[in-house]
């Protein structure tokens, strides 16, 4: 099996494991992820990262596409303080849209603001995966990640315990100040994750962050 990291052709490996290892190793030593994996000119199938990648049958040739891991973690990051913003200005017309009584209205921004959220949250936990920084040690003002990380996890469960209970004041309230104060916070956090430098341990080999 002929194996392919962007120009550089690697050993021929006998099995898919031994292949994507060699190129995990090779990717991680030139401080680059792997984005893409394509089998026999084809898109990689789901099967090549499951549990039993054999069941391909036999291949001819892997080829890795990589990009600069720094590179791609900062774009992330800044892509994600941007999303943010968004957020803020989502948040803002949701709880106006409460104070007002459109409640339908409302009910659609809170949703893409959930959205929103949830997104952010799964991309700082890409990052952490990918480059071993702990989100939860850094500090932003007096206060550690973890704090920060906790803080949107309550505010989120109360964002859904108010709205089983329709209890609509307290829900304008949660998103207009204690959502609005986190997204400032966690711009800042996000933003310190910003980096030069990355290190070489961990894995290489995963799904770009969105």
């Amino acid at each position: 099996m002929q194996i392919w990291i962007d120009n550089t052709q690697l050993s021929d490996a006998p099995d898919i494991g031994e292949a994507i290892e060699q190129a995990r190793l090779h990717a991680e030593n030139a401080g680059r992820l792997i984005v893409d994996i394509l089998v026999d000119g084809q898109p990689a199938p789901d099967e090549l990262y499951g549990d039993t990648p054999e069941t391909l049958g036999p291949i001819e040739e892997l080829r890795f596409t990589t990009a600069d891991t720094r590179s791609m973690v900062n774009e992330s990051i800044n892509t994600a303080i941007d999303s943010i913003e968004l957020l803020k200005a989502d948040q803002a017309q949701c709880a106006q849209q409460i104070r007002s009584g459109e409640l339908g209205d409302s009910m659609e921004t809170l949703r893409s603001i959930l959205e929103g959220w949830q997104a952010i949250r799964d991309m700082a936990d890409q990052i952490t995966q990918i480059t071993n920084l702990d989100i939860q040690s850094v500090q932003i003002g007096s206060e550690h990640g973890s704090e920060i990380v906790q803080s949107l996890s309550t505010a989120l469960s109360e964002v859904r315990e108010t709205l089983q209970n329709e209890d609509w004041s307290s829900l304008g309230d949660v998103i207009e100040y204690d959502l609005e104060e986190l997204a400032t916070k966690w711009s800042a956090l996000l933003g310190a994750l910003i980096v030069d430098t990355l290190p070489r341990s961990g894995p290489s080999t995963s799904e770009p962050p969105s």
